[in-house]
């Protein structure tokens, strides 16, 4: 095992002490009767001198890979106040002593055993859905799927039926709401056939949940060559935002309502670029809720430049037939109401928006903005880089779909959340206080944003305040 840090700083540090005190004794007595420096006490004297100054160094070293790796844990333990299922790094430096190391794995196992008592129930609950033969598919109100075992994902296909993504990728969406409107009629459960998108029927049975959170469909055993038992599931897609407020400079952040936003486009151009994907999800305070997103391509009207394809993968053949941009954006409008609109340099994004309405001709108001960007040269000054990978490594959050409209929205939302805790810290417990700091303090920023013509306000209410 290696030398704890802190006894490595405490012997450097007392060594130092020593032999800067045995030069001082060898080369004192020239020094104060004024007499010329011998030779050997010279040597002696010098050698140990550069010998503190080693020891002094080493120590030096020492604290700092100390300092850096318990500034790590404390970020962990931020992390997970913002985000309770937050993962625990394995290392938080590349030169992790011991101390912190130690630290790191007594935080994780209690993370474990908090997890594991929360869950649980739930997963007695879930290998016994896993293991059966039936397919079982739960969705949430829009459609999304929440859960499916392996049964339910080999009658659908895999390459369409999976956690998170739409119902209506392997079902057609006419067959399915027929389903729960007869149900819903029915008040109990029933029977229906549900068709495939390749044409196929399946027979099955529909129930509603409660309080019209979703639907459970269920097929019945089918004779597959091989039954392999597994359940994946995102239970969280069925938990819905509080109704919103109008927002007030009052609002405390945690409770703050948001709209986590991303484009992505033709170009940087605001003029004469076009938007091609954008990508949303609610929060509320640090809760994210993924039955609130959008995910959707936008046909521009323009050729795609291969130079923007080559950084968000989006082509001409993606966005052929994907809506015109005033449905997405009516979609979005819906969601943003009485919300904060958040995201990584959102002022690029809300200049693009603002160009694409009055381009076809949908009316504009402004909206209260928080610009992570921003908030980022405030808890991290001394920080080079404030792009979002970067931030994701300072904030230990695991990177996932970057550069697609919503991976990158979501990254920014975790972000976000992992920033509110230590805006609190800082005195910025509220949305006013918070945004008297976003609109003025980051001079920098504010000015190459708007030489780019990235310019955008917050409502006149706001700036009147």
């Amino acid at each position: 095992m290696r030398e704890p840090a802190y006894l490595l700083i405490k012997r450097s540090l007392v060594w130092a002490g020593v032999c800067a005190g045995a030069g001082a004794v060898v080369l004192l007595p020239d020094v104060v009767m004024g007499r010329p420096l011998s030779p050997l006490p010279l040597l002696v004297g010098g050698g140990t001198f550069s010998a503190a100054l080693i020891l002094y160094w080493r120590g030096w070293r020492a604290a700092d890979r100390l300092g850096r790796g318990v500034e790590g844990v404390r970020t962990a333990v931020l992390n997970l106040v913002a985000d309770r299922d937050a993962a625990v790094p394995k290392k938080v430096t590349a030169d992790m002593p011991s101390e912190v190391e130690a630290m790191l794995g007594s935080l994780a196992l209690y993370q474990d055993e908090i997890t594991r008592e929360r869950h649980a129930p739930d997963r007695r609950l879930l290998t016994v859905l896993g293991s059966l033969a039936s397919g079982v598919v739960l969705i949430t109100d829009q459609g999304q799927v929440s859960l499916l075992n392996n049964t339910a994902r080999e009658l659908l296909g895999a390459e369409r039926a999976r956690v998170g993504t739409s119902v209506f990728a392997a079902l057609s969406r006419e067959s399915v709401l027929a389903a729960m409107n007869r149900a819903r009629k029915a008040g109990r459960i029933i029977e229906s056939l549900f068709d495939r998108l390749d044409g196929a029927s399946l027979q099955g049975r529909i129930v509603l949940l409660p309080d019209d959170e979703g639907a459970v469909i269920i097929f019945p055993p089918v004779e597959l060559e091989l039954h392999r038992p597994g359940l994946e599931f995102d239970l969280k897609l069925h938990e819905v935002p509080p109704v919103t407020a109008p927002l007030g400079l009052d609002m405390r952040l945690e409770d703050l309502p948001a709209i986590i936003v991303d484009t992505e486009t033709t170009g940087l151009d605001v003029l004469t670029d076009r938007v091609v994907s954008l990508g949303a999800v609610c929060a509320h305070g640090t809760r994210m809720f993924k039955s609130r997103l959008m995910d959707d391509l936008v046909d521009p009207g323009v050729p795609i430049p291969p130079a923007s394809t080559a950084i968000h993968g989006i082509t001409d053949q993606m966005v052929k037939g994907a809506r015109a941009f005033p449905e997405v954006w009516a979609d979005f409008q819906r969601l943003a109401t009485n919300r904060v609109v958040v995201g990584h340099n959102i002022p690029f994004d809300l200049t693009i928006l603002r160009a694409e309405c009055a381009r076809h001709g949908r009316p504009w108001e402004d909206v209260v903005f928080i610009d992570t960007l921003r908030l980022a040269s405030l808890l991290n000054p001394t920080l080079g880089r404030l792009d979002l990978e970067n931030l994701a490594q300072i904030y230990q959050i695991d990177l996932h779909g970057r550069h697609t409209a919503l991976g990158d929205a979501l990254v920014t939302a975790e972000l976000f959340f992992r920033m509110i805790q230590r805006l609190q810290m800082q005195g910025f417990g509220t949305l006013g206080s918070l945004l008297r700091f976003h609109c003025t303090e980051p001079v920098g920023i504010i000015a190459g944003q708007r030489e780019r013509n990235w310019i955008h306000t917050q409502p006149e209410y706001l700036r009147r305040d």
